[in-house]
C-alpha cells in the first residue's frame, strides 16, 4: 500500500484559497487572501509570529472560520455553502467529512496519552473511515515503518522523545489517507537534535508526492522540499516563488528583512 493519496486532476487546483479574510475582534489577521495549490505541490508558509500564516492553516482545515472568501478542497467549499449571496456554516458532521480529506499535524503532537502507539493511529480510520480493525492495524504497521518506528506499536507517547511523538503523529495523519497534509510548525517544540528525523520524514512524503502546505520556519526544509515559498506578512502574501527566486532574488523589503534575521 501506498502512504501517498490517490492521483489527482493535474489540471485544477487541490487547494483553493480566494480572497479570504479573518479578524479577531478589531484585529485583521488575513487580508484578502488567495492561494492555489496543486495535487503532489510542496508549499512552504513562513513568516514572523502574528504574521497570519498559522490561521490561514486553520482556516484551510475549518479549525478557524472565516469571515469572507472561500476555501477549496478539490470542487467542494470547506466549511460553508452559498446561500443567497451569503456563507452560510455546514454542520459539524459534514466539515468532520471534509477534514478527512486533509490531515493536519500540530506542532504540539496532540497524541492521547492514554492509547499505545498503535491505537492512536487506528483510532481515527476505524471510527471515521470505518475500516475494519485489522486493515486500520496492517496500515498503521507500514505507517510506523515509513516513520522509522515499527519497534514501537505498544509503546505509549509518555515513552517516546518529542521527534518520536511527531513521527507518530504524521502515522495518525496519514492514516485517515488524506488528499493534502498540513503542518503548523511542527518542529517548533522539538530539541534541535529531533529536528532532523521529523524533516526528514517529510522529506521523504514530498518526494513521494504527497501535497503538503507547511508552516515552519525550517529553511533548509524549503529548500529542499519546496515548490513554492511564500512570506506572510501583517495578514498579506507578498512573496510567493519557487525556493531559488525566493532565497536569491526576492521580490519584497519584508522578505529580504525575514531572510536577513533567519538566515544569520
Amino acid at each position: 500500500m501506498s502512504t501517498v493519496a490517490p492521483q489527482q486532476d493535474s489540471t485544477r487546483p487541490l487547494i483553493r484559497i480566494q480572497r479570504v479574510r479573518k479578524a479577531f475582534g478589531d484585529n485583521l489577521v488575513l487580508r484578502d487572501v488567495s492561494l492555489d495549490v496543486m495535487a503532489g505541490e510542496v508549499v512552504v508558509i513562513a513568516g514572523r509570529s502574528g504574521s497570519g500564516k498559522s490561521t490561514l492553516l486553520r482556516c484551510i482545515n475549518h479549525l478557524e472560520t472565516i469571515d469572507a472568501g472561500a476555501i477549496y478542497a478539490g470542487d467542494e467549499m470547506v466549511g460553508y455553502r452559498h446561500s443567497g449571496g451569503r456563507l452560510v456554516p455546514l454542520k459539524e458532521n459534514e466539515v468532520a467529512r471534509q477534514r478527512r480529506d486533509l490531515g493536519m499535524v500540530f506542532q504540539s503532537f496532540n497524541l492521547f496519552p492514554h492509547l499505545s502507539v498503535l491505537e492512536n493511529i487506528v483510532v481515527a480510520p476505524i471510527n471515521v473511515r470505518g475500516e475494519s480493525r485489522a486493515t486500520a492495524e496492517a496500515y498503521a504497521r507500514e505507517l510506523l515503518n515509513k516513520v522509522g518506528l515499527p519497534e514501537k506499536a505498544d509503546a505509549y507517547p509518555r515513552m517516546l522523545s518529542g521527534g518520536q511523538q511527531q513521527r507518530v503523529a504524521i502515522a495518525r495523519a496519514l492514516a485517515i489517507r488524506p488528499r493534502a497534509l498540513l503542518f503548523d510548525e511542527p518542529t517548533s517544540a522539538l530539541d534541535p537534535e529531533m529536528i532532523s528525523e521529523v524533516l526528514d520524514v517529510m522529506v521523504d512524503l514530498s518526494k513521494q508526492g504527497m501535497t503538503m502546505i507547511v508552516v515552519t520556519h525550517e529553511m533548509g526544509f524549503a529548500r529542499a522540499a519546496a515548490n513554492r515559498v511564500i512570506l506572510m506578512h501583517e495578514g498579506v502574501m507578498v512573496e510567493n516563488a519557487p525556493p531559488e527566486q525566493f532565497f536569491t532574488a526576492p521580490a519584497h523589503d519584508a522578505t529580504k528583512q525575514f531572510l536577513s534575521k533567519i538566515l544569520k
